[in-house]
């Protein structure tokens, strides 16, 4: 066997090979350079504990696959595919001689759905662990969970430049660590922001255009997408030289145009790579000694809204930047441009957000229930999303027969779960069997089409979202004429052949799009709400198609894709669908309900029979025969939450009958008197309203009932008794008086009568607490507005003989010279009360 160059990992060789030969789980840290991905794996085939089995080499990214899996076999002096081979999901090269193999984490997802024991296999080995995209997440759990249940001697080793050792060597307590040095060549970092208001691209062009003259060397710039990429490519290539060529580098591109773009220069030529984050990790690019990095990324974050994996624009993380950086150190002395301030990067996170937290889990639940759990928790998962997130995502497969009430895999579930393609396309291509095959291929078609980007773009695409339009240009496709289109042919291709099915585009009914969609999108069916382009889903959500739009004005549409714009959901991608083909598909679904339309002018309840789906109607008739008094209860109560409480006839005695009762509530809840805020009396309509107004047929007449009444049947007599003595509606003066006395929830009660009318009263009057039921509370104080004859507030008070030894004096003057003819005593607290003027009282 060949040996490679001497790499930094040489070092801790021996230290690597005891520790594998002792540990069944190893994490080892080493820089970039360290030769991690290219040296060490070699090493494994003449392990003792690994002979004569296999060894698994994930690597998170395509092109990184064919690539090392091609390096470590010329190192052996062989093809690929024999001692070491590669599997990605349409591609691959292996044969029975084949130990090592360089595979995706979704291949070995499948692997051990298949082959739950590993049997044949010695060590797992996941490579730039750091990335943590999902189906690594769960590729991980799923072999540990092996280890850890069925095979205490299966080995993992996980490698990064940029792992949280801390935080998996929590997670990880049985694991051994290692740390190897990187290569030494140093990487100078420069930061070269933009100018205030400079767009972050024209600063990217220039500082690339300036380098592309004035620098010797490759250049790798890091671009956030494809269409900055090119963009910048479209500016570069029309004044790159003879020697210097451009590249793009990004994910949509052929595995032969990505391997082009990293190949090694011939002839003294350069190039400058423009590449999105999949040159990242894992790629040596020969050549590269000036890394400009924008500092941006898009991530796939999924959108609860749009049911969509969006693509969002972010700032990158500080390992990220770091790993970046190393790319112009590889093979040599380097520079990288940061195009953002220092200040910038000190502030940014060590690491990025996980997948887990913002991707589209539907595809991780299907191979977990597929596995056999119920719930994420159930695996050795290093981290787990949100339990809203969770159970919305098992609701969604619930939703589609996926999984049943126990979140445990159908019989459909389970043929859905074998299908190459995300679960709602699986579903929908399931359902399309069983109306024959023309529809089976058209689904297969569909799902391809939808998981790629769209084949129209610009003015095109945005004034056109109709989905048969696109179909159209496939089943008119001529192979090899466009890449993008063949490989959504070949896709179709593949699911076909998942299902028994030889493919063709011909005689395919493109008008059972939208059929076919609905079974994908259940929730995203649409009714249009007669304004050109509005549209209600069936789960609620208004969307809008341009008016411009051949779909702008059909009844019925299934929306497949989505943008959000301004808060407003706008329509992408979307088919026609007929209300025939509605109500046959959604049969188990569709309600038919009695409801009421209050009209304004005639002031009655107009009663309709309506059939619905979700949240769009279907359909409505007026009722012609006699409606019961339980259906109008119905209709009332329905009004009314669709209308708000403020759509009774409120009197002053029943506001003030809530405002007692809930004054009450606060301060002695002791009392257990049932909550009245208007929320929850909306949802105990059918408590205290319904059963009152089963023979009320016009606002005339509910207008009329006693909504007092109606309130009090939430509570019972005793309770009855303890809110008329504990919140009572007056206070009784020394003269008889009865004062209203009116309830607020920031103060305490209070009651407005003359100050001459509580003279001799030296107790301040409370109310709330009741002699053997309230034990927490004392009583409360009224407060007093004391008025004047003339029935003007004088003063108030909580603490009547305070008032009298204090401030009284200064009152009774005011008073004397103000109201002469009334009997204002030099002791108040010895007086008689009177409501007479001074000329009627005996001294």
């Amino acid at each position: 066997m060949a040996v490679t160059p001497s790499l930094p990992i040489e070092a801790i060789k021996q230290q690597f090979c005891q520790a594998l030969e002792q540990q069944n789980t190893l994490i080892l840290s080493a820089p970039p350079g360290a030769g991690k991905s290219t040296c060490l794996p070699l090493w494994l085939l003449n392990l003792p504990s690994l002979a004569n089995k296999k060894i698994y080499l994930l690597q998170p990214r395509r092109l990184a696959v064919k690539n090392i899996a091609t390096f470590l076999a010329k190192q052996l002096h062989e093809k690929v595919g024999e001692t070491v081979g590669y599997r990605l999901r349409n591609d691959s090269k292996t044969s029975s001689n084949t130990r090592l193999e360089v595979i995706t984490e979704g291949i070995l997802t499948q692997i051990i759905q298949k082959d739950a024991e590993l049997l044949d296999t010695a060590l797992v080995v996941f490579d730039e662990f750091h990335e943590r995209s999902l189906q690594g997440d769960l590729a991980f759990a799923l072999t540990r969970e092996v280890q850890t249940e069925l095979r205490v001697d299966l080995k993992i080793l996980l490698m990064s430049a940029t792992l949280d050792i801390e935080y998996l060597s929590q997670a990880l307590p049985d694991a051994h660590l290692l740390n190897s040095e990187g290569r030494s060549y140093p990487v100078e970092i420069s930061y070269q922001a933009p100018r205030a208001h400079q767009r972050w691209r024209d600063h990217a062009l220039a500082v690339v255009k300036d380098k592309m003259f004035n620098h010797q060397g490759s250049i790798l710039v890091f671009l956030p997408g494809s269409a900055d990429i090119r963009f910048l490519a479209g500016q570069l290539i029309a004044q790159q030289s003879e020697g210097m060529k451009v590249c793009p580098l990004f994910g949509e591109l052929s595995l032969k145009e990505q391997q082009q773009a990293i190949a090694p220069c011939v002839n003294g030529h350069r190039k400058i790579v423009l590449a999105t984050n999949i040159a990242e990790t894992s790629l040596t690019i020969d050549g590269i000694d000036l890394v400009i990095d924008c500092g941006l990324e898009k991530v796939a974050v999924f959108d609860s809204a749009s049911l969509m994996n969006k693509l969002m624009q972010k700032q990158i993380s500080k390992a990220s930047a770091v790993q970046r950086a190393g790319r112009a150190g590889r093979l040599m002395p380097g520079h990288c441009i940061r195009l953002y301030p220092k200040d910038d990067f000190e502030r940014r996170p060590l690491h990025s957000v996980n997948d887990i937290q913002q991707a589209d889990i539907l595809p991780t639940l299907i191979e977990a229930a597929r596995w056999g759990v119920s719930t994420l928790a159930e695996l050795p998962l290093l981290e787990l999303p949100s339990k809203v997130k969770e159970q919305q995502a098992w609701q969604e497969l619930r939703s589609l027969a996926i999984v049943d009430d126990k979140f445990l895999l159908t019989k459909h579930g389970e043929k859905a779960s074998k299908l190459p393609c995300h679960p709602r396309f699986s579903h929908m291509i399931l359902m399309a069997q069983t109306h024959g095959q023309n529809l089976t291929l058209l689904a297969c078609l569909i799902a391809s089409l939808l998981e790629e980007r769209d084949i129209l773009k610009g003015e095109q695409a945005r004034y056109d979202c109709d989905l048969i339009h696109r179909l159209q240009l496939l089943t008119q496709h001529k192979s090899n004429k466009d890449p993008l289109l063949e490989r959504i042919i070949q896709q179709a291709n593949r699911l076909a052949q998942n299902v028994q099915l030889r493919f063709s585009v011909h005689s395919l009914d493109l008008t059972k799009t939208g059929l076919l969609l609905a079974y994908a999108y259940p929730e995203r069916v649409a009714k249009s709400r007669g304004n050109h382009g509005d549209f209600i889903c069936v789960n609620g959500k208004g969307v809008s198609v341009n008016e411009q739009d051949a779909l702008a004005g059909e009844d019925f549409i299934v929306i497949a894709q989505t943008s959000l714009q301004a808060s407003q959901l706008n329509v992408r991608l979307a088919g026609q669908i007929s209300l025939e083909e509605i109500t046959t598909t959604f049969s188990a679904q569709i309600k038919q309900q009695d409801i009421a339309n209050f009209d304004n002018k005639s002031g009655r309840l107009i009663a309709k029979r309506q059939t619905s789906l979700g949240a769009i109607v279907l359909s409505e008739k007026p009722l012609k025969q006699e409606v019961t008094a339980e259906t109008i209860s119905t209709m009332w109560c329905a009004l009314l939450k669709k209308k708000g409480l403020s759509f009774l006839s409120w009197r002053a005695d029943d506001l003030a009958l809530k405002a007692r009762w809930q004054w009450l509530n606060k301060y002695f809840p002791e009392y257990n008197l049932a909550v009245i805020d208007d929320g929850l009396l909306l949802n105990k309509l059918t408590t205290w309203f319904a059963p009152f107004v089963g023979g009320v047929k016009n606002k005339a007449q509910l207008d009329k009932l006693d909504l007092s009444q109606m309130l009090l049947s939430l509570l019972s007599y005793q309770q009855q008794q303890i809110l008329n003595q504990a919140a009572p509606t007056v206070f009784i003066g020394p003269t008889g008086r009865n004062c209203p006395i009116s309830y607020s929830l920031d103060e305490s009660p209070k009651v407005s009568l003359p100050m001459q009318e509580l003279y001799g009263l030296t107790i301040t009057p409370c109310i709330g607490a009741i002699n053997g039921i309230s034990k927490q509370n004392q009583s409360i104080p009224l407060l007093l507005e004391l008025l004047s004859p003339a029935q003007r507030p004088i003063q108030v008070t909580q603490d009547l003989v305070k008032f009298w030894s204090g401030s009284y004096q200064a009152v009774q003057k005011d008073m004397k010279s103000r109201y002469p003819r009334h009997y204002w005593p030099d002791d108040p607290v010895n007086a008689k009360a009177t409501n007479k003027m001074k000329r009627h009282i005996k001294e």
